[in-house]
């Protein structure tokens, strides 16, 4: 029986909204494209934010090493990361329904301590009042679609893969909780990922 549902929130419940970020802060051109290259769009770079071991300050000067004509522009960026999500006008509900039903809501996301901390105090992720808990990438030093990730959540809270559901707009962060037994579903928008839900809600 199912009795988890487990989030991802870049995209999920929020948006991931860099290239509106990059047009509000005047990036264009060659300046968007290099920008994006060196910070949000790089194969690692990005994901050693969320993961949080290394200082803001290292990882950011290793973004401007690949852009350093950009080093304002840059450093701009990282000051302004609470705007790179926006909740969604359904997430709230869709959390408050699920815990009406009685299940137990977690988040699992890859997200760096500086821009969720800044989400979090300026108002961006309403919904964070109504979980019951969760892992953030910085908080384990751990991204999925790493297996540690996933076993974090499952030892935190007590609970059994099997029992959960998660969803994640990535197939290879699902392709991995699926391997450790997780429900899982690929997001695609939230009509689709609704239906999905119920179905394996009804059915299990």
């Amino acid at each position: 029986m199912i009795q988890n549902i487990i989030f991802d929130i870049g995209n999920v419940l929020a948006s991931f909204r860099w290239k509106d970020l990059f047009k509000e802060l005047g990036f264009t051109g060659d300046k968007f494209d290099r920008i994006a290259a060196a910070t949000v769009q790089h194969p690692t770079m990005w994901n050693e934010f969320d993961r949080s071991l290394m200082p803001d300050e290292e990882i950011i000067a290793k973004c401007i090493e690949r852009a350093p004509e950009y080093e304002q522009e840059i450093r701009l960026l990282f000051s302004k990361t609470e705007l790179l999500v926006e909740e969604y006008s359904y997430s709230y509900d869709w959390i408050k329904s699920l815990k009406e039903q009685g299940y137990n809501v977690y988040l699992l996301s890859n997200y760096g301590k500086t821009s969720f901390e800044a989400a979090r105090d300026h108002g961006r992720l309403s919904f964070l009042p109504l979980v019951d808990g969760g892992v953030i990438s910085y908080e384990v030093k751990i991204v999925k679609p790493e297996p540690g990730i996933y076993e974090a959540l499952l030892a935190k809270y007590r609970l059994k893969a099997e029992e959960s559901v998660f969803l994640d707009d990535r197939a290879d962060n699902i392709t991995a909780a699926e391997q450790l037994g997780f429900h899982g579903i690929v997001v695609e928008s939230y009509k689709q990922a609704a239906e999905a839900l119920n179905q394996i809600l009804n059915n299990k």
